[in-house]
């Protein structure tokens, strides 16, 4: 729904590939996950920042309402995080 509310023609726009200084390169700090735990750990906060980018930027376009839609994913993702993190590191 977020997808064809902003379209994919302007979201392909707004991907460039050519210039982006992490294109070919791994940060150090993608190298450091030595369980599965914090590979779990840190995509739930990729997500988590993503759907943040994405309610905001949604609030100065053409279609702001999708911004609420953005915010619901958001605290999904902190609630299944919450409980997949609960369980992994407690049982």
């Amino acid at each position: 729904e977020l997808e064809r509310g902003f379209g994919q023609e302007r979201l392909l726009a707004g991907r460039d590939t050519e210039t982006d200084p992490f294109a070919n390169v791994n940060r150090p700090e993608e190298m450091d996950r030595p369980t599965i735990i914090q590979v779990v750990a840190s995509n739930f906060k990729r997500g988590q920042e993503a759907a943040r980018v994405i309610e905001e930027y949604s609030k100065i376009t053409d279609v702001p309402f999708l911004s609420e839609k953005a915010k619901t994913i958001r605290f999904s993702f902190y609630t299944v995080e919450k409980s997949i993190m609960e369980i992994a590191l407690h049982g």
